[in-house]
Parts: C-alpha cells; sequence; structure tokens
C-alpha cells in the first residue's frame, strides 16, 4: 500500500488511490475505492488528502510539458490556436512562462527528493515499530506542500484560463500578489518564482538601456518597436527616434513606476538612434565603455537580489538616465543648434520677423484679390504656394537666411484632414478657405528635440497669427485709403448732424476694432512669445555654459547659485512646457476664446470689405445698416470675450489655475476701463 502511495505522489494512479470523480467527468483528485477493505476512516483521510498533493503534482507537470511543447512542437511567439475540444488551450510562448516553468520545475524537484527519501526510508525499514512505516511520517514529510502545491495547482489553473493577460512581463503582477501572504514557507516558494521572472525582465532592461538593443522576440517586454508599422517611406529616415520606440502601458507591472518606464525608454532610444544615424567613423556614436560597464554593473547587482525594491530599481534608473541625458546634449546637441532652431521657430512660425510678416500677408492678399477677380472658388495648388513664400523672402531678411529653406507649405489632403476640429486648428482655413499648414522640415539631430507633435502646435500658432496679422493689415490699409477719401474726395457744404455721424462712423469703427487687434498682437508677441522665448533659451545657454566649463576643466569657475543646471532632457520637457505656454497664451486651448477671436477677425475683415469699396461722401442707408449691424455684432463678440477672460483670470477654469498672463491681456484692453463701460452695456 505505501507503494501505491508513492506511485499517487508522483502522479500515478493505481487500484489503491483512483482519479474522482470517474469518467466521463473531470477528475479533481486521487481517492480510494469506497470498497476498500481494512482502512479505518482516519487512516483513509490522511492517504486521500497525501494522494491528492499528488494529483496536483500532476496537474502541474501536465501543464509544464504544454508549455515545453512537448505535445505541441509549436515554438512560435504568438499564441497558438486550436480546435475547440476539451484539452485544446492557447499556448503563450515567451521568455517569461519559460522562466515560470522553470522556476516551478525546481520546486518539484524538491518534491520528488522527498518523495525518493520516503521511498529510501521504506526500503531500509529504518523506523521504531517493527518494520511498519507510519503514515504520520509522509504526513509530516510532505507538511510544507499541503500549502505549497494547492497555491501552485491554483496558479496554473488562473493562467490557463487567461493566457493573454498573464502573457510576457504582465505575469509578475499576478506572482507579486500571491508573495503578498502571510504564510512564511508560501512566500518563500513564490519570491523563488518572483525572482526567477525578474530576471528576465532585467535582461531586457539591460539589453535596452546598455546596449541599445531590443531583445524582445515574443514580444513581451513594455518597450515596443513600430519600425515594421510605419509608411514605406519614412522607413529610411532612422532618426525620427520618437515614432520608432514606444511604450505598451498594458505591459507595463504594477510595481514598476510610468515614470521609470518612461526613463527606461528614453534611455534606450537615446542609444539606438545615436548608434542609427551616426556614421560607424565618426566619434561618440555609442556610449564610452566605462560609462556602458558601469550601468551594466548597476543592473546585475539588481538582478541578483533575491528580493526586488523598487527604490532601488528607480535610483538606479535615474543615475543611468542622467548620465545618458548628458552625454546625448555633450555628443550631439549643444545649446547653439538648438538656439538656432527656436530663433527661426520665432522668426517664421511665430511671426515675430516683422519684414517677413508684412511680405507674407501682402503676398496673400495680392493672390486671393487676382484669383476672386477671375473665378469665384479660390483654387490654389502646393506648387503656388511654396512659390509664394520664395516670393516672399525677396527684399527681406528672410532671403539671406539658410533656415528659411526648411519652411514649406503644405494643403492637407482628405486622408490627412483631422476628422474633428479643435482650437488650436481652427485659423487653417481663414486666409484662403482651406486647411493651410506652415511646416518645417526637421532632420538630425534636432528631431531628437522637437517632436512631430510640437512641429503640429507651432503650425496652429502660425495660423493663428497669420489670420491676426492679416486682420491688422487689412485694417491699416483701410485707415490708409479713408484718408486718402478724406484728403481727395467731396465735400458737402452743407453738412448736418447725422450727415457728420456717417462721415465719422468708419473712422470709429476702425478703431476700435484696430485697437482689440493691436492689443492681442502686442500681447502675444511682447508678454507671451518674447518673455517665454528668452526665459527657454536662457535655460538653454545655462546649460550649454556648464558643459562648455566642463570640458575646459575649470574648476575655479562655477555657475551661479541660482542657474540650475538641466540635461537634455529636463530642456526636451521645457521646450514642451513653453509650447503650451505659447498655446494658452494664444488662448488656442480654450474653444470658447478662439472661435469668439475667429468671429472677430471675420466681422473685421467684412467691415474692411464694406469701406474698401466706399469712394466716399455720404454712406448710403444700406451699407450704413450692414455696418452698423457688423458693428452691433463686433462689440458683442469682443464684450463676450472680456467678460470670459475675467472670469478666467479669476477662476482659472480650463487652464490649471488663474492664468497671470491674462492681468497684462486684459490690463492693455481695459486701461482706461473702456471695455469695462462697454461690456456692461
Amino acid at each position: 500500500m505505501l507503494h501505491e502511495l508513492l506511485l499517487a505522489l508522483s502522479g500515478l494512479s493505481g487500484e489503491l488511490f483512483v482519479p474522482s470523480p470517474p469518467q466521463p467527468e473531470t477528475a479533481t483528485t486521487f481517492k480510494i475505492p469506497p470498497d476498500f477493505p481494512f482502512l479505518h476512516e482516519a487512516e483513509k483521510t490522511s492517504l486521500e488528502r497525501l494522494a491528492t498533493l499528488g494529483f496536483y503534482y500532476r496537474r502541474i507537470v501536465l501543464f509544464l510539458d504544454r508549455q515545453r511543447g512537448r505535445k505541441d512542437c509549436s515554438v512560435e511567439p504568438k499564441p497558438t490556436v486550436h480546435s475547440d475540444t476539451e484539452e485544446d488551450t492557447i499556448i503563450l510562448r515567451g521568455s517569461y512562462i519559460h522562466a515560470f516553468c522553470n522556476a516551478l520545475n525546481e520546486i518539484l524537484a524538491d518534491f520528488q527528493k522527498t518523495i525518493i527519501e520516503c521511498e529510501i526510508k521504506i526500503l531500509n525499514k529504518e523506523d521504531n515499530m517493527g518494520g511498519v512505516v507510519p503514515v504520520s511520517q509522509f504526513v509530516s514529510a510532505f507538511g510544507d506542500y499541503y500549502i505549497i502545491l494547492p497555491h501552485l495547482h491554483q496558479l496554473i489553473i488562473e493562467i490557463e484560463k487567461n493566457p493573454s493577460n498573464y502573457f510576457g512581463s504582465r505575469i509578475l503582477n499576478l506572482i507579486i500578489d500571491r508573495c503578498n501572504t502571510g504564510v512564511p514557507e508560501l512566500r518563500t516558494i513564490m519570491l523563488r518564482v518572483l525572482q526567477a521572472c525578474h530576471e528576465v525582465m532585467y535582461k531586457h532592461i539591460t539589453s535596452w538601456m546598455v546596449y541599445g538593443h531590443l531583445q524582445d522576440p515574443f514580444g513581451e517586454f513594455f518597450i515596443k518597436d513600430e519600425t515594421s508599422k510605419i509608411h514605406l517611406k519614412d522607413q529610411f529616415n532612422q532618426t525620427r527616434w520618437h515614432r520608432y520606440f514606444v511604450i505598451d502601458e498594458s505591459f507595463i507591472p504594477n510595481h514598476i513606476p510610468h515614470d521609470v518606464a518612461k526613463s527606461i525608454l528614453f534611455v534606450g532610444r537615446a542609444i539606438a538612434t545615436v548608434r542609427n544615424a551616426a556614421k560607424p567613423h565618426e566619434k561618440n556614436n555609442t556610449l564610452s565603455n566605462s560609462l556602458s560597464s558601469l550601468h551594466l554593473q548597476h543592473l546585475l547587482q539588481l538582478s541578483s537580489r533575491p528580493i526586488f525594491r523598487q527604490i532601488e530599481l528607480e535610483n538606479v534608473v535615474s543615475i543611468i538616465r542622467d548620465n545618458v541625458a548628458r552625454w546625448l546634449w555633450q555628443v550631439v546637441l549643444t545649446g547653439d543648434k538648438i538656439v538656432e532652431c527656436l530663433e527661426a521657430f520665432r522668426k517664421y512660425f511665430l511671426l515675430g520677423q516683422s519684414d517677413f510678416a508684412l511680405s507674407l500677408v501682402e503676398q496673400f492678399e495680392k493672390l486671393t484679390t487676382s484669383r476672386s477677380m477671375t473665378s469665384r472658388i479660390l483654387i490654389v495648388r502646393e506648387q503656388e504656394l511654396n512659390s509664394l513664400l520664395v516670393r516672399t523672402s525677396v527684399g527681406t531678411s528672410a532671403e539671406s537666411d539658410p533656415a528659411f529653406e526648411k519652411f514649406r507649405f503644405k494643403l492637407p489632403t482628405v486622408i490627412d484632414q483631422k476628422i474633428t476640429t479643435t482650437p488650436s486648428n481652427i485659423f487653417d482655413s481663414v486666409i484662403l478657405g482651406v486647411p493651410l499648414r506652415l511646416e518645417y522640415d526637421i532632420g538630425w539631430p534636432l528631431d531628437l528635440f522637437v517632436t512631430a507633435e510640437d512641429l503640429d502646435k507651432y503650425g496652429n500658432i502660425f495660423s493663428f497669427l497669420l489670420s491676426l496679422r492679416r486682420t491688422q493689415f487689412r485694417l491699416q490699409k483701410v485707415w490708409t485709403h479713408l484718408a486718402m477719401i478724406r484728403k481727395f474726395g467731396s465735400v458737402d457744404n452743407k453738412p448736418s448732424d447725422d450727415k457728420n455721424y456717417r462721415t465719422l462712423m468708419p473712422w470709429k469703427i476702425r478703431a476700435s476694432m484696430m485697437f482689440f487687434v493691436d492689443c492681442l498682437w502686442g500681447h502675444i508677441q511682447m508678454d507671451i512669445i518674447e518673455s517665454n522665448f528668452r526665459t527657454l533659451v536662457n535655460r538653454i545657454n545655462i546649460s550649454s555654459t556648464h558643459y562648455r566649463r566642463q570640458r575646459e576643466n575649470d574648476e575655479k569657475t562655477h555657475i551661479n547659485e541660482s542657474e540650475t543646471f538641466r540635461d537634455f532632457e529636463d530642456i526636451r520637457i521645457g521646450h514642451a512646457t513653453y509650447l503650451g505656454d505659447l498655446l494658452r497664451g494664444c488662448l488656442l486651448e480654450s474653444r470658447t476664446c478662439s472661435e469668439t477671436i475667429k468671429t472677430s477677425l471675420n466681422i473685421c475683415d467684412q467691415v474692411c470689405g464694406l469701406l474698401e469699396r466706399w469712394n466716399g461722401g455720404v454712406i448710403d442707408d444700406e451699407k450704413f445698416s450692414q455696418i452698423t449691424q457688423l458693428d452691433n455684432e463686433f462689440r458683442k463678440q469682443v464684450s463676450f470675450l472680456f467678460r470670459t477672460l475675467s472670469g478666467i483670470n479669476k477662476t482659472g477654469d480650463g487652464f490649471g489655475g488663474p492664468p497671470r498672463h491674462l492681468d497684462q491681456l486684459l490690463l492693455r484692453m481695459d486701461y482706461s476701463k473702456w471695455f469695462s463701460v462697454w461690456s456692461a452695456q
């Protein structure tokens, strides 16, 4: 009977221990047949409890066989789906499940060793009861496994039920949950399993952070290579690192903070991008051997720890990230390159070059005027717009600027256009009636610093500023037109109060509109763009000065304590913050404000169109009615905008808090309390 018990503990049924319940039902344990004689009820209960351990052992072994492909030779990384039979399941191959199975196999090896030791005692009759081995001795020998094997059995059942939920690094979440137990024996076993799976994670992290290689054939790591999903024409541009490597948040283990995952992505992406973009003979295309060895040593020490501690991983990742960020700033990007790029954006995207902005508006006005005279529908081609851009530069400072050659206009196709408009891009169609975008051909290594999303934001700001500058230009032309009429136009010898009012009304309306547009333009250019731009440039120059002094080994020279040193990643984040401040300062992140401004500019254009066709004399009733109606609508829109900005300035709704820059705008608009009185009417 004891040998039958040893066979049952080994997962093999016999005449004494049979699967229960019998077929065709699914067995859940081993039991002694009810008609078996000569057994006391207490002995029967103890034997069946021991035999249940053998059933759990058998189920775990079958799970390991399936995962190792002993019944299915497929070794492909993707899940294999079989026909819908009772035994067919989805098998997910991978390094994590392989490490998990190896850890389980080591635990089962200890269980098998205990079985062998019990059999040796039986054969050698090592007992004190006349050659009879008591069942209690087996119960004592396998005491720990009454807790361990049922727990492991439940663990593999959960994995088999939801294989995709626990594929790859996702299995770490399940194992960590099972480690949170107050049973010391069980916690020790689960920590062994967790350490085996963590070794795989550290191998992925080490390969990525030290060498920039994504060695993940089964797609189990939380960093994914999206190269194969990129359009064919973009696959040869190996410097657009923001498109290639991304984080799959569903694979980030719960005990890995998202900020740590982003730092891991940044380090490997920087090393991989620099290596792929630089030529083999160029220096500094890889990290120095000493720095790589140091990073490797840190990660190897972490992987050898028996217990995972989150703070240790955060500290090591932070050290490696800082080293790589400084190296990236030193060997790839210098402050001068970035400042030159930002200066170009300031001149052309943000219309900081006044002669270029004025020339561009004039060219667009000529284009729309010539086309409107020949056709009711304005039809333009992208080549014409780029030719217009070249003509714009003639006679301006942009003509001799090498950075200007990288700018071009683009008319988005139906596929490129977004399904829904946002508050930021509603000004794209103001100039031509169709979406128009200014783009910049960003190249290596500046594309490490400026993302495609950043360029899109710059394009949104350009469309808004160009619309505002065009309206300002038209209002200035109207003033010239009115002045010419006043000087050379006909004069009524018998003026009346009504005639005087109608004669002066265009001047009054144009002045109020010009004041509103000038307030917006001056506020955005001086209070928003210029101040934020100087802050960002100063931030970059501090880092450049630091590295320059570091290279010169000038230990006596120190940066002012108030000037905090910043690395590449911090400068990149600072640029993203700068862009966000520009969008908020231009009121483009508020749909209410942006739509109100667009409506106000549209009204100004309509008034300019009416006044440009006025040849002097007294305005007739029809035109007077149109202008009066537009003036009332303009007052309504501007008053609404003033009240909205005043409310935002108090509460900060939609701006994450009261935006201080609105104080400057409201002061410009309402320095004489004219808007306060106007909006209160």
